[in-house]
């Protein structure tokens, strides 16, 4: 099957049982090319996209990755960057679903089979970033003045490339200022004020920093970048030091839920630690120095995610590092729960770094929520009756309504206090202590599955293809020991997997 952002998105909701007829419709669409839409046809043909690693034809933009599956991509100007002119202000390239671009358009520039790639090299190499890096290369040279305003943008603006068309020299690029993200932040005496007053210590603080001080290096991940610190007041040996600017690009609210989060966890060595700096931003309009994010230590040897199945594959993964890691995690683990008094429901490879010296460090505290493959049965369900409400698809199917009702009737809402963020994870937020717990252990079990078998997720995906996808799927074993393949099945003994049908 083709795959556009809207067939993907909608293949793995639970939404899809109510409109698969749709996209069943929508897929056949894609594959009816007649001759004056053919990739054959040379009218159709984009006549040069630059080369990755070809110095003369090499653009003066280059792709750090995409996001919502390859209609928002990271472009960052290097005649900014190489200058060390570039601060993080997270402006991003859209672009229209896959499915509106012409057939040969979806065949020359990979825009379907480049849709769930998450690999950095492999996104850049796509035919669509180069288009994209080649049409701002046009639009910066039709105007001059262009990089030089895109300093003045508001942190989280966007360059919209309304059509997708053959000719680079005729797409049409417009640039929408984001003035109403920079509205959304909290001021940080805001910040101190509340906070202080509910549980952070006043030594826990870190120190502020501008977000005008930093300089990008690298945009690793949709609310993830590298960035170089030019110059901190308030402590000064954070100067010229590269770290992790962790921020929102949509809004801030998770930000600082986990900010808030990381200030109040007591101290654990296998827990990424308190952050280095609050980054703050003068406001375009008024004083306010809102809060955009907060800088954490840079760990270089990357997540289990890619490291597992490469060590793996090279067989230099023992069991005794193996057994380490996941003795870790699970120390991490325990104390987010016992100490920190909340849960952690983002488990998965890609959220454990590693340190310079090999040791395992939990990451990403916003409490999200983590993919459905990753979810006990007590918050799947749930996060499939959340995901049906909020699509309303199903709102004239028999049934439909005492669906809704036992669900809603246990479910908190905002009457009994209900934070934005809580609201957005109900099915975790919504569990008993005893409940999150045994979700955790859950989550718990699942990864050191990866562990063992040396993969990068549970499971192959749809939605997500890494550097070395998955080639099983849980609960198949090939590396795991018995021992461990007893406390995997014990952590997960209520997997759907495990479930035996019952006879009729």
């Amino acid at each position: 099957m083709d795959l556009t952002f809207e067939i993907i998105d909608a293949l793995w909701r639970p939404s899809f049982v109510l409109h698969q007829s749709r996209v069943r419709r929508q897929s056949l669409l894609l594959n009816v090319i007649s001759w004056e839409r053919s990739a054959l046809n040379p009218k159709n043909r984009v006549d040069r996209l630059p080369e990755t690693g070809v110095s003369q034809s090499r653009p003066r933009w280059r792709i750090d990755g995409s996001a919502t599956f390859k209609t928002r991509f990271y472009a960052i100007p290097l005649d900014l960057l190489e200058s060390d002119r570039l601060p993080p202000l997270r402006i991003d390239v859209f672009l229209p679903d896959q499915g509106t671009y012409s057939p040969a358009l979806r065949q020359t520039l990979d825009a379907m089979t480049g849709v769930p790639l998450q690999h950095q090299p492999a996104v850049a190499a796509l035919g669509i970033s180069r288009y994209v890096c080649r049409v701002l290369d046009i639009y910066c040279s039709r105007d001059p003045t262009f990089l030089q305003r895109y300093l003045r943008l508001p942190f989280g603006s966007r360059i919209i490339i309304n059509k997708v068309v053959p000719d680079v020299n005729k797409v049409d690029v417009a640039v929408e200022p984001n003035y109403t993200l920079e509205g959304l932040t909290t001021s940080i005496d805001h910040v101190h004020e509340a906070w202080t007053r509910n549980d952070v210590p006043t030594g826990r603080w870190p120190p502020t920093i501008s977000l005008l001080d930093l300089r990008l290096v690298r945009q690793l991940h949709d609310s993830v970048a590298l960035v170089k610190v030019l110059q901190c007041k308030e402590s000064p040996e954070l100067q010229n030091i590269v770290a992790i600017f962790k921020s929102g690009s949509d809004d801030f609210h998770h930000v600082l839920h986990e900010l808030n989060l990381l200030l109040t966890l007591p101290h654990h060595p296998h827990i990424i630690g308190t952050p280095l700096a609050v980054v703050t931003k003068k406001s375009s309009f008024g004083a306010k120095q809102g809060v955009y994010g907060f800088l954490i230590p840079y760990l270089s040897s990357g997540s289990l995610r890619d490291v597992l199945p490469s060590r793996s594959l090279a067989q230099i993964l023992d069991l005794s590092t193996k057994t380490r890691w996941c003795t870790e995690v699970t120390s991490a683990l325990i104390h987010v729960f016992e100490k920190g008094k909340t849960f952690f429901s983002d488990l998965r490879p890609d959220n454990v770094l590693l340190d310079n010296a090999g040791h395992a460090i939990l990451c990403d505290f916003e409490q999200r929520g983590s993919w459905h493959e990753w979810c006990p049965p007590e918050v799947l369900y749930p996060q499939y009756v959340e995901s049906l409400l909020h699509s309303q698809q199903g709102s004239k199917i028999p049934g439909w309504d005492s669906l809704v009702l036992s669900y809603t009737r246990k479910r908190p809402t905002q009457a009994t206090g209900e934070s934005y963020v809580s609201s957005k994870n109900r099915p975790w937020f919504a569990l008993s202590r005893q409940s999150q717990e045994k979700a955790m252990v859950y989550t718990l079990g699942l990864f050191i599955y990866c562990v063992f078998e040396g993969l990068s997720s549970v499971s192959p995906s749809l939605r997500y293809r890494f550097a070395i996808d998955p080639d099983i799927s849980f609960p198949v074993f090939r590396r795991t020991p018995t021992s461990i393949q007893n406390i995997i099945r014990q952590c997960t003994s209520d997997a759907p997997q495990f479930q035996v049908p019952h006879s009729a």
